[in-house]
């Protein structure tokens, strides 16, 4: 028998559950439902604790510490309604909070910098001196600027515009409605508006191919995006005098499309200068353990 603690990242298709030694080492994992809170909280909490009780049923020992990082829990009350459901429900410590956090610790071990998220929205954290400070991620609606879905929402009202000036066939529009199967506008504006974020941001990968094919639009699109994911930390390190930051990267866009990484480090290197880019691909989860650490570390001064 031994002590472990666990990280779970509630996601919203599925939820991961890792128990570590509290040396870090993995020792069990568990996946489940959904376990994102804003898509629907009695379910999501439902399929969040299920996994988490499996994952108990395959250890032998005391779970020490407990850390549940869930996607947009600062809205609307629910960090704190979930916090004292969670305390209701398990008799170790446990921290509620966004997976971007954990995916911050996760990322840089527990050490100052930054991690800019980029996938379906985009975010931008800072940790510097036991304080987090976020920058952007409010919202489609408002500035998930360079995500996966602003990048779609720029390529459909270009192919609506050129409808509009009687230049539609242009090879970004092609693409896009090949790749949905359609021939009419129409059919591209009922797509967009019976659609998630998360369909919509699937175009991305389109919105690239054309780009490397030569089409000027998607150039711009996939530019404007990089630039824009890079002010993400460029604002956190001048609002908080960070120079030479670690800055860490998660999420499809960010990782996989080539030009958008390109334009990104090209922006940094030029508002900012010296930096340390982390790109290795990190298991938020053990973001659990190295936020555990701090604890301890904290209470023993």
């Amino acid at each position: 028998m031994q002590d472990y603690l666990i990280g779970v990242d509630a996601g919203g298709t599925k939820t991961t559950a890792q128990a570590y030694s509290l040396q870090g080492e993995p020792l069990a994992a568990e996946t489940g439902g959904f376990g994102n809170l804003t898509v629907h909280f009695e379910q999501g909490f439902a399929n969040l604790c299920e996994t988490i009780d499996r994952l108990k049923t395959k250890l032998e020992g005391n779970c020490v510490f407990l850390c549940i990082g869930c996607a947009g829990i600062e809205t609307g009350g629910k960090k704190e309604e979930a916090a004292r459901l969670i305390r209701e429900r398990y008799p170790e410590p446990a921290v509620m909070t966004n997976d971007a956090m954990l995916g911050l610790y996760a990322a840089l071990e527990g050490r100052d910098g930054l991690l800019v998220i980029a996938g379906t929205g985009s975010i931008g954290y800072l940790k510097q001196g036991g304080e987090l400070r976020r920058f952007g991620g409010w919202g489609h609606l408002i500035n998930d600027d360079g995500s996966g879905y602003t990048i779609a929402a720029k390529a459909i009202r270009f192919i609506a515009y050129g409808f509009d000036t009687n230049h539609s066939e242009t090879l970004l529009k092609q693409k896009v409605f090949a790749h949905l199967g359609i021939q009419e506008l129409r059919e591209l504006i009922d797509f967009t508006y019976r659609s998630s974020k998360g369909e919509l941001a699937a175009l991305t990968p389109i919105v690239e191919q054309a780009a490397e094919e030569g089409d000027p639009q998607a150039g711009e699109i996939l530019d404007w995006a990089g630039e824009r994911i890079a002010y993400l930390a460029i604002g956190l390190c001048r609002q908080y005098g960070v120079e030479n930051p670690e800055i860490a990267i998660s999420g499809s866009v960010i990782r996989k499309t080539a030009r958008v990484n390109k334009k990104f480090r090209e922006t940094l290197l030029r508002e900012i200068g010296s930096f340390t880019l982390h790109e290795r691909r990190f298991e938020p989860t053990i973001g659990a353990y190295y936020l555990y650490l701090e604890q301890q570390n904290q209470a023993g001064e």
